[in-house]
């Protein structure tokens, strides 16, 4: 009993092999000019980055910004429907902008959930493009 519990100490206090290393508080920063041609802008974490190529990405937040909502959604995005929430937005943004980013970002996080991401997934999309 004595080595069983010496054991599990051990185990315990060195990790388990199936725990994730540790976590880096240094965010990865890149800066990139703008240019009248970008549509958006992605923000995530990696349970996006790790199971989605930033084309996909890319495609399913422009369909969504200029459709309003994708016609067809990519493979394992899910079936259900995401609702906006009724909380209060800047006075610059549209009714019909904040619905937009907020499902292309909802979509991307959901289509990362199906592809069975293993790390927390965060997104937001911002629309560079004045739509009408």
């Amino acid at each position: 009993m004595k080595y069983s519990i010496l054991f599990d100490i051990k185990v315990i206090l060195a990790g388990h092999r199936l725990l994730k290393p540790e976590v880096i508080c240094e965010p990865e920063i890149s800066i990139t000019e703008r240019c009248e041609d970008d549509d958006c802008l992605i923000l995530a974490s990696d349970g996006l980055w790790d199971v989605i190529s930033n084309k996909v990405a890319c495609d399913v937040a422009r369909q969504c910004l200029e459709d309003g909502s994708p016609t067809r959604a990519p493979a394992a995005a899910g079936s259900s429907e995401a609702t906006p929430s009724s909380s209060g937005s800047a006075p610059a943004v549209s009714q019909e902008e904040e619905p937009r980013c907020f499902r292309a970002a909802a979509l991307l996080a959901r289509l990362a959930l199906g592809r069975e991401s293993s790390d927390n997934i965060s997104v937001v999309v911002v629309d560079l493009k004045a739509r009408g």
